[in-house]
């Protein structure tokens, strides 16, 4: 390394917490190293400018070729290793080792780029860690969950104390039970896999479950966080249990206020439609009795009429009393068809009443999802009432307004989805509006009595469902809603 850029380095990092280390990739020995590190390893900087970066390490030189060549073949590497300071003691360090050209000189320099969390053994280390350890437990004896700490297999390691979570109360848990031990067995099996998967990919994932206390069931969250450590230690994963009853019992109280909303908007437009078909029973019931039709067959024909007029009323009032009945909390393997055609019973009587034109198409082959369903269509309502909305408020008019849903199945990200859609040509969002849409009580119809809640609480329905609702939209051009839902793999070959 030319002296003028090593001078440079040294007076910009003077001053600096960064830790890191320049080393030649063919002779291994250190080019520069920075203030900060000589200052953890308490190294001389006279002797610091002629060692290898061996010399820094208590393994023999073999034992660390193999990540070294990596990091020189590839873009970079994740380490942790030990290292030597000046009295021999040890100290372990979190880095990243990347590869890095200086063009000029024609030289490749190994980049050892430290991270600013590390851990000594030095007893100045140890009572730090010490008195962080009580602050933390203090900490974590206030809160309202359960934490703890189990190996790969399940089996408890560690327990924060926390004596005010309600399941643990009830089922006392202790170092060395099976952490999944009260529940039933195909929830065992599955946590069971969920903690391998968490470890194998270093993914941290969620659970939900319901539990029975004192005639009451309850609902609770574990996240299954995997603990990084270096590959000599054991696997280790913490669980945060978390008690989700209330909250999900207010998320439900929302649902139901957007249900009734909702419900209010089509039922204005049901009375008419109901109306129609009532006026046409009417009529043939009169023919039938004052012109006195005789011919059998001609009796029959305008007894049929009369059937399909009555049974038409029938299907849109189930489908009214539907919409507003109590949901289930369990989830179903239903066809997406089924939500789709279920949604638009109601949905072409509000359009046909606003004059717009109501269309919906579907993909072939549509696999199963597993959801609640009339939380989706609840969804898909609430999606289509904002369209008629802002399809029916512009002003002036859209000549052949128009609202299409409808539902493919794609691929995105290396999985396959079932994507509802919901797209009209309205007065579309403009890009300010477009990144508040989902914000909780934003709304452009205030003055029209708009909650701002519909598409708050969708978003948070939808991502319960493990899926995504994304808006796309143009200022005066239209907006299209997509609501993405994991394909259940068994029901799609």
């Amino acid at each position: 390394m030319k002296p003028k850029l090593k001078a440079f380095l040294e007076q910009l990092f003077s001053s600096s917490d960064n830790a890191f280390l320049l080393v030649d990739s063919k002779t291994f020995h250190l080019h520069f190293i920075s203030p900060k590190l000589v200052s953890i390893l308490h190294l001389e900087r006279s002797r610091s400018e002629s060692i290898s970066i061996f010399d820094l390490l208590p393994k023999p030189k073999d034992e660390y070729l193999a990540e070294l060549n990596f990091a020189l073949n590839n873009e970079s590497i994740l380490c942790d290793w030990e290292f030597l300071r000046s009295d021999r003691s040890l100290i372990r360090f979190n880095f990243k080792l990347s590869q890095l050209s200086d063009p000029e000189d024609n030289l490749s320099y190994l980049f050892f780029q430290i991270s600013d969390q590390f851990l000594t053994n030095s007893d100045d280390q140890v009572k730090i860690i010490s008195k962080e350890n009580e602050s933390l437990r203090r900490i974590i004896g206030t809160m309202n969950n359960g934490i703890v700490i189990v190996n790969e297999e399940g089996i408890v390691q560690d327990i924060a104390p926390i004596f005010k979570f309600l399941l643990f109360q009830f089922i006392p848990i202790e170092k060395g039970d099976f952490i999944f031990e009260f529940l039933d067995k195909d929830l065992i099996t599955e946590y069971k896999n969920t903690l391998k998967e968490c470890l194998s990919h270093m993914q941290v994932k969620t659970k939900h479950f319901t539990y029975r206390i004192f005639e009451n069931d309850y609902d609770f969250d574990i996240r299954f966080i995997p603990i990084r450590r270096s590959e000599n230690l054991q696997k280790l994963i913490m669980l945060i249990y978390t008690d989700k009853t209330e909250a999900n019992r207010l998320d439900r109280q929302l649902v139901e206020s957007m249900k009734f909303a909702s419900i209010g908007e089509i039922a204005a437009g049901l009375a008419h439609e109901i109306n129609n078909p009532l006026q046409s029973a009417l009529l043939n019931l009169d023919e039938l009795i004052v012109v006195g039709i005789e011919d059998p067959s001609e009796q029959k024909e305008i007894l049929k009429k009369i059937e399909a007029a009555n049974l038409r009323i029938r299907d849109l009032v189930l489908a009214l009393l539907d919409l507003g009945r109590v949901e289930s909390r369990t989830r179903d393997l239903v066809s997406p068809y089924y939500i789709l055609v279920r949604s638009s019973e109601l949905l072409e009587v509000s359009c046909k009443k606003k004059g717009i034109e109501f269309k919906r198409h579907a993909g072939p082959n549509l696999p199963g999802i597993v959801v609640r369903w009339q939380e989706i269509e609840q969804v898909l309502i609430n999606c289509v009432v904002n369209a008629i909305n802002a399809l029916s408020e512009m002003n002036p008019p859209r000549q052949s307004p128009k609202i299409e849903i409808g539902i493919d199945l794609v691929k995105n990200n290396k999985k396959d989805w079932v994507v509802f859609s919901i797209e009209d040509n309205g007065p579309g969002m403009s890009e300010e509006v477009l990144d508040k849409a989902f914000l909780p009580l934003f709304t452009t119809r205030r003055e029209k009595q708009g909650t701002g809640l519909g598409l708050s609480i969708s978003k948070k329905i939808i991502n319960d469902h493990d899926g995504d609702i994304v808006i796309k939209s143009r200022d005066g051009l239209g907006t299209k809603i997509e609501i993405y839902l994991p394909v259940q793999l068994d029901t799609y070959e």
